[in-house]
């Protein structure tokens, strides 16, 4: 591997936004995220939590979304509702079958419930229920879609779809620890196939309700401060809250006994993976997840609901973008750093921003000048022939997607590692793959290179060493030595340097093509600027915290 000297530079000011809410769609296996940059990023976990990300805008901030027939409903503040189908194909898409009509509610901030009907070609207005004198905070539809709950300041309503008129009000309590509050602000509901409805609010209250006689059944005081969000499992026999303090709390549906067909709902989990306050919280049939103003995604995997203990069973911590926000002039010593709406150009050894430009697709270009890799979001990839201006040849198609790419020197060799952790060299003026990638697929990675939850993000090329491929994730920086035999599993994948006392015939046995740093974290871009030097980009994440709004203040004994 060498020695290099290394630029550490710390000073891209990059903070992620908060996340104001998610949505999980089981039949796609996708996870909808929305922050409050207006962004829209939708995950597919069954391509290793792979994040397809959206354009937005500030000023289409979204505040509610669903997922529904590879499609996305948000709407906004603003008064607007989007559509985005989360399908690689649109065209598909636009022609599936509508057998049955897909309808959505929206609740809006003048205590009226809309209904509208979605077809393939737009958004048709059906009609308004009965208007409320607060406004509608949260809603839910009963899954047989005759009757909808609606959370408002004080009370929930309880709606007849084919009426529209309100058969129930429940009044919620204003107690919150023995001290009346000026107000109940019912922050989400849900409602149950059995006629119950839980809702959560500013009181730190969970509680349960019964929608027939609209009563209140059972209350939980679990939080001192606000609970914000609530999400059902598909089965309805577990549901997940996060509250204002950072914490998020499982309930499941558990026997009153051990030998009882009745059931009741208990408390079972909580979790502090947040620092700040929990806005939204979606459950999968795997994992809890949630997001905040922390601006983490996090997937709280169920142990009892994972079959195989692989990569799907640990948690995930999602911070940074799956694609590279830095590229470098290696040549000029340039970094160009990509924010949401505006990129920076720095030089190395300064202290001044000193341009900005538009923003880049994935692409990969050779050093000569005549070859051109491009991918979208889907898994294939496409190689042009710069100076006569057409199609060279296609990349096979992968099942996963793209997430980063290169072309190497001299050889012309296109280098793709994919969401899953594979990695392929396809020759491109053989149009075919590359001895080393076949070797390399026939015998497959080491297990844990393959358990990695963070996607690749940049891959490079050493100017002197053409049997070197050098590429990075957030959290290492690898060197793949091509001349050098690949680790098995029973191999240490990330101890590849012995003793310094050993014997260089021991040194040659244990040696393997992977030598891994992971030094500098979180890693948001490495690259080479000459043979001996290597420029990398941190971002650290107290750094990010530091500039979040300060978390809900808890009073001390003393204090």
């Amino acid at each position: 591997m060498g020695e290099f000297k290394v630029h550490r530079v710390r000073f891209f000011n990059y903070v992620p936004s908060g996340i104001r809410c998610v949505a999980y769609n089981n039949q796609s296996n996708r996870l909808a995220v929305s922050r409050t940059d207006g962004t829209v990023e939708v995950y597919n976990l069954s391509a290793n939590y792979f994040q397809e990300k959206f354009p937005g805008h500030e000023s289409r901030l979204q505040e509610a979304s669903v997922l529904a027939r590879r499609q996305r409903l948000l709407a906004g503040l603003n008064g607007e509702i989007m559509r985005m189908f989360t399908g690689i194909n649109i065209k598909y898409d636009c022609e599936m079958s509508w057998e049955d009509p897909l309808w959505s509610m929206v609740g809006c901030e003048d205590g009226s419930v809309k209904l509208f009907q979605i077809t393939p070609d737009k958004i048709h207005f059906e009609r308004n229920f009965d208007r409320q004198k607060s406004r509608i905070l949260s809603l839910s539809w009963h899954p047989s879609g005759t009757h909808i709950a609606a959370g408002s300041i004080d009370y929930i309503s309880v709606f007849d779809v084919k009426s529209g008129s309100a058969i129930h009000k429940m009044i919620v309590d204003r107690q919150h620890m023995g001290v009346s509050k000026r107000k109940c602000i019912v922050w989400g509901v849900a409602f149950l196939s059995d006629g119950t409805v839980i809702s959560v609010d500013s009181a730190g209250k969970v509680q349960f309700w019964d929608s027939a006689t609209g009563t209140l059944v059972k209350s939980h005081l679990i939080a001192n401060a606000d609970v914000q969000s609530i999400a059902v499992a598909e089965q309805e026999d577990s549901f997940v809250v996060g509250t204002a303090e950072g914490t998020v709390f499982h309930f499941q549906l558990v026997p009153v006994t051990s030998n009882s067909s009745e059931k009741q709902w208990v408390r079972t989990k909580p979790f502090q993976h947040h620092t700040h306050d929990v806005r939204t919280v979606a459950h999968s049939p795997t994992a809890l997840i949630s997001g905040g103003t922390d601006t983490h995604l996090v997937i709280r995997p169920l142990m009892e609901k994972v079959e195989v203990k692989n990569y799907d069973a640990a948690l995930r911590k999602i911070t940074f973008p799956h694609r590279r926000l830095i590229s470098c002039s290696k040549k000029r010593q340039l970094l160009l750093f990509q924010f949401a709406h505006h990129l920076e150009l720095w030089r190395l050894g300064s202290t001044v921003a000193t341009g900005t430009v538009e923003a880049m697709c994935l692409l990969a270009v050779s050093s000569d000048g005549n070859w051109l890799a491009a991918s979208g979001t889907s898994a294939g990839v496409h190689v042009y022939n710069v100076k006569q201006l057409k199609l060279h040849c296609t990349v096979p198609a992968y099942n996963f997607p793209v997430t980063a790419m290169a072309i190497a020197p001299n050889t012309n060799n296109l280098v793709i590692a994919h969401s899953d952790q594979q990695v392929f060299e396809y020759s491109i003026p053989d149009k075919q793959y590359t001895d080393w990638s076949r070797t390399v697929q026939k015998q497959g990675f080491h297990h844990l290179w393959l358990q990695r939850d963070t996607p690749i993000t940049h891959i490079s090329f050493h100017p002197k060493r053409p049997m070197h491929i050098l590429l990075h994730d957030a959290y290492m920086f690898c060197i793949i030595d091509k001349s050098l035999p690949l680790p098995n599993d029973k191999t240490l994948l990330y101890n590849p340097f012995p003793p310094t006392n050993e014997s260089d015939v021991v040194r040659r046995r244990t040696a393997h093509a992977f030598k891994i740093s992971k030094i500098y974290k979180p890693l948001l871009f490495m690259d080479l600027l000459d043979e001996r030097t290597l420029v990398a980009v941190e971002r650290p994440l107290d750094d990010i915290i530091a500039q979040l709004p300060p978390p809900i203040k808890k009073k001390k004994f003393g204090t």
